[in-house]
């Protein structure tokens, strides 16, 4: 994870939206940007970073481990239980407790080993699509 810190109106929005592929393509620039020598048309920006906006589109019914783990499972990233795990441990330490009805689907769906099911993915096409349209018309 990388802090971008700069004074007002110094082009810190800009350059991330460039650094992750999400400039208007009606812009009109100039130079390249490459990531370890490969250029934009070589691979997906979106696969290898994410751009978070100022504006909280964060689903505010989800705790810390269920939006990670919608994150996780949305990027096919890969299971990192160890971590889960650790913020399922501290969620209690703190006397957090998850939406039951959201943590019995989450226990219920994911199986350690195996990284999703066909109810899974399909809930979390639905959800994304949505998030999709919600983002679009910010």
């Amino acid at each position: 994870m990388t802090l971008l810190l700069g004074p007002p109106s110094s082009g810190k929005s800009t350059f991330m939206r460039a650094l992750t592929g999400k400039l208007d393509k009606a812009l009109k620039v100039s130079g390249s940007i490459t990531y370890c020598g490969h250029t934009f048309e070589e691979f997906y920006p979106e696969r290898t970073s994410a751009y978070v906006s100022q504006y909280d589109l964060h689903n505010a019914e989800m705790t810390v481990r269920e939006t990670l783990d919608f994150s996780r499972r949305c990027l096919g990233v890969g299971a990192r239980y160890d971590m889960l795990a650790e913020l399922a441990a501290r969620e209690r330490e703190a006397g957090i407790k998850p939406d039951p009805e959201i943590d019995a689907y989450m226990k219920a769906t994911a199986v350690q080993g195996q990284e999703s099911n066909i109810v899974t993915d399909l809930t979390l096409k639905v959800r994304f699509r949505l998030f999709c349209q919600l983002y679009a018309t910010l």
